[in-house]
């Protein structure tokens, strides 16, 4: 008897040898929100891990990191991304490990997403794993947690520090990008991990045959849409050596009964233009994302932070389909150029309690012009209180002007701002981009100039982009070019191919000079507009506006000006003293009324003040320092000698 129970066993233990499943892989990728590089690997790095084969030999997620900074997407799971990132020691972004190692520790980039093969997946997958492991995953009663049941089975003698590590999976799609680098659709993203990324503690030595089973429950998070098939992924992970010794995954989760969905805020588009009350109209896409016919909802909006307004909808919305909501008309007051947001949510499906509150909200913005123009001067550096700036964009992709800082180094001519555009991400057929400054009223164009400083970088010598001064009178409908530079000619920053070129001085900046004689006299939109040809980058700082035919003294604004040494040969010294605070620009005008340098532009205190006037650069001859104030314009002549 004795023998025989030897024989079942032994026979027992070929059994489970013999239905050893082939390695299900792992590859965890950390890629981000901000980060240019994952935008343009992605597509390729998914298409090959969903090809036809690869899904029955790899699962492959992501982590969302801070590289090169954090936004609201990577921050939701800041403490998963944490204690992966220093697991792996991550280096940079996109960034990947394949069954917890570098299958292309030879490349340049080891670990670099673009550089995995189908040659990766094959090799991997043709390893025999020690273990056999299945995962199944339910709703909890009230859909606020999953429960998961794993089950291991050793097939293989093995020994390490083993931890089984599982995580939630949601792959998500935005209507538009919540980071810089244009990505709406981000595929199997970790959304928890269960207890947490640390995982759970699996026995240290594995006997062939020997099953051990492990049920787990888990809180969902708020952001997880419980309509849009999110699922359990676990892992054996042995961690002397990182390696993954098994995976699997766990069918979708099935979707809730009843349940309403915000997919879309439609405000206005394109270039509002209005002055004392705004009449807002705007609509909302609801959607029936459960699986019983939706008959009934509640409607909240709101617009710049006010109190929420409440709209019934009742209708009949079958399984997965949509509706237009048009809302009631909302007065905004409009007492500057800026920036407006809607905010639109969804509860109450057929009058029950919403148990899915991650797609209920949805939001737009939509930039209203001041059309009450502002009187010269007018200038602006683009700092943190000065950013109420329109930027347009005709492909509606992302990609356009925007306001950087940086508040170690200064990016500004200036100061910490400037506005900016990555040239060097932006697809070629971004052109014809505007960011627009307030309505000017332009008395005599003729007698006005403006100035700004700008910088570029060509990502090689063959780089075309082109920057032109433009001008509207019909609220942005149509722009006309007065001024245009391309090329070489703009050229400030280093050729650079590779790396984002980003100004660090001032001297990164040079000067531009525009008259405003062929802009039509009255209240213009001034703005700027780029053409893309393949640069690098590009960023404007410190723009003003003087008419000419004021450069002379008025009222009393600044006391004891002088100007020493003068005439002056490198450098001089201007000193003056103000009666209050004051904005304060200084400029220095030559004979034909050219401006050719800024000296200040800045918020000042009453009192006295100097400034070093750099006369290197300048020919010889007399100039004019222009001193303006908010309660007129002084003016000191300056002869500079060679």
């Amino acid at each position: 008897m004795k023998k025989l129970l030897l024989a079942i066993i032994a026979i027992g233990a070929i059994s489970v040898s013999a239905i050893s499943q082939t390695r299900m892989t792992l590859h965890e990728e950390f890629t981000g929100e901000n980060c240019g590089p994952c935008a343009s690997t992605n597509p390729t790095f998914w298409a090959l891990c969903d090809g036809t084969t690869n899904p029955s030999k790899l699962i492959h997620i992501s982590y969302m990191v801070p590289i090169p900074s954090a936004g609201w997407y990577c921050n939701r799971t800041t403490a998963i991304y944490t204690a992966r990132d220093a697991y792996y020691t991550v280096p940079f972004a996109p960034y990947g490990r394949y069954d917890g190692h570098v299958p292309d520790a030879t490349m340049s980039s080891p670990g670099h997403p673009g550089y995995f093969l189908q040659a990766d997946i094959d090799s991997e997958a043709a390893v025999p794993s020690p273990f056999n492991m299945t995962v199944t995953n339910t709703w909890s009663t009230n859909f606020d947690s999953v429960k998961t049941t794993i089950t291991v089975t050793c097939v293989t003698a093995f020994t390490g520090t083993l931890q089984l590590r599982t995580a939630l999976i949601q792959t998500n799609d935005f209507t538009s990008s919540p980071g810089s680098n244009g990505e709406t659709h981000f595929e199997n993203v970790v959304q928890a991990m269960y207890p947490d990324a640390n995982g759970t503690a699996m026995a240290g030595t594995w006997t062939v045959g020997m099953t051990q089973t492990y049920n787990l429950v888990g809180a969902v998070p708020s952001w997880v849409d419980k309509t849009i098939s999110p699922y359990m992924v676990a892992w054996i992970q042995n961690d002397a050596d990182k390696r993954i010794a098994q995976a699997a995954k766990a069918s979708a989760l099935p979707s809730i009964s009843v349940d309403a969905a915000s997919t879309a805020t439609t405000g206005p588009t394109g270039l509002v233009c209005a002055t004392g009350t705004y009449n807002l109209v705007h609509s909302m896409t609801l959607k029936n994302p459960g699986l019983n016919v939706l008959t009934s909802a509640k409607v909240y909006y709101q617009v710049d932070g006010g109190a929420y307004a409440m709209y019934s909808w009742t209708g009949s919305l079958a399984s997965g389909a949509t509706a237009s909501v048009t809302l009631p008309t909302v007065p905004v007051t409009i007492t500057a150029s800026g920036y407006h947001t809607i905010i639109d949510s969804v509860g109450l499906p057929n009058g029950s309690t919403d148990i899915n509150l991650a797609n209920n909200v949805t939001s737009t913005y939509f930039f209203v012009e001041n059309t009450t123009g502002r009187a010269l001067p007018f200038s602006t550096s683009f700092e943190a209180t000065d950013t109420a700036y329109y930027s347009s964009n005709s492909n509606n992709d992302g990609y356009t002007w925007k306001n950087w800082y940086n508040t170690t180094t200064p990016l500004g001519h200036s100061g910490t701002h400037a506005m900016g555009a990555e040239l060097g991400f932006f697809p070629a057929a971004n052109t014809n981009n505007v960011f627009a400054l307030p309505e000017l009223v332009i008395s005599n164009p003729a007698k006005t100039k403006m100035t700004f400083w700008e910088a570029y970088s060509m990502i090689n010598t063959s780089s075309s982009d082109a920057l032109d001064v433009v001008y509207s009178t019909n609220c942005g409908s149509t722009w006309t070019s007065i001024w245009n530079m391309s090329g070489s000619a703009m050229s400030t920053l280093p050729t650079n191919s590779t790396t984002l070129q980003v100004p660090s001085s001032a001297s990164n900046y040079a000067l531009r000079t525009v008259s405003l004689s062929s802009v039509p006299s009255g209240t213009v939109m001034i703005g700027f507009k780029y053409t893309h040809g393949g640069g690098n980058s590009m960023w404007l700082d410190d723009v003003n506006f003087i008419n000419t035919t004021e450069v002379n003294v008025t009222a009393a604004a600044s006391e004891d000006i002088r100007i020493f040494p003068n005439p002056s040969k490198d450098e001089a010294t201007l000193s003056f003293n103000l009666t209050n605070n004051s904005d304060v620009h200084i400029q220095i005008v030559d004979g034909l009324g050219r401006i050719v340098a800024l000296v200040a532009n800045e918020k000042m205190d009453a009192g006295a003040h100097n400034f070093s006037i750099n006369t290197t650069a300048l020919a010889s001859g007399v100039y004019n320092v222009v001193i303006h104030t908010e309660s007129g314009n002084n003016m000191e002549r300056l002869t500079v000698i060679k």
